[in-house]
């Protein structure tokens, strides 16, 4: 964990008294003249803090101009967030849904998030073997694993889990930033996307800055 700046603060008022002690000339009297001075300083207190780009959007990390990708046909944009630089909806009634994440630190990696999605959908852990054995697939790139995963799927924060459900990803490591793809939704609705689903993949670019 990389550690922050703490933020620049003041506390309060501040009196300072300077005794200067001035020897004024070379005469043989030698006089001395000695001066009291008060400073009296007041200034409020600060508690600005820079506001964190952990989990910033895409195009505050990378810029908007450096994300690319082609909006398969019949899908369509959602409310992106701070989780989702990249949001996107499919379906009937759109209640199929894919998104890009970004995160520092890779969440952990690639064995504690495949775990971790196998979780939301009520499956069990896979080993470390088992992990290993995942087949392998490009993103923006970059070499990553892909899962498929059949289940009840929990969304964050809901309190049931939705039945019949089909996720598939992929995690893929660029630096120390965890790059992630998931799309999940009723079991046929994914099979029948698992197509646009890749085409989608393929078409995501991030063009890093000239000397990066």
């Amino acid at each position: 964990m990389n550690d922050f700046p703490r933020p620049w603060r003041h506390r309060g008022a501040s009196i300072l008294i300077v005794s200067v002690g001035l020897a004024v000339g070379l005469t043989p009297s030698c006089r001395r003249l000695e001066e009291r001075v008060a400073i009296t300083e007041k200034r409020e207190a600060s508690d600005y803090e820079a506001p964190s780009k952990l989990f910033a959007y895409s195009q505050q990390r990378f810029g908007d101009e450096r994300l690319r990708w082609t909006l398969p046909s019949g899908w369509a944009q959602a409310e992106r967030s701070q989780m989702r630089p990249l949001n996107l909806r499919f379906g009937p009634n759109q209640e199929g849904e894919c998104y890009l994440s970004m995160l520092p630190g890779g969440a952990g990696g690639t064995a504690a998030n495949v775990n971790r999605w196998r979780k939301q959908m009520g499956a069990e852990p896979l080993s470390d073997a088992e992990i290993e054995a995942l087949p392998e697939q490009m993103l923006m790139g970059i070499p990553g694993v892909r899962v498929g995963i059949d289940g009840a799927y929990t969304p964050v924060g809901a309190a049931a889990p939705l039945p019949d459900q089909r996720m598939i990803g992929i995690v893929a490591t660029m630096g120390d930033v965890g790059l992630f793809v998931k799309m999940v939704g009723p079991r046929g609705l994914v099979a029948a996307n698992e197509s646009a689903f890749d085409e989608f993949v393929k078409s995501l670019e991030l063009r890093m800055p000239s000397g990066m």
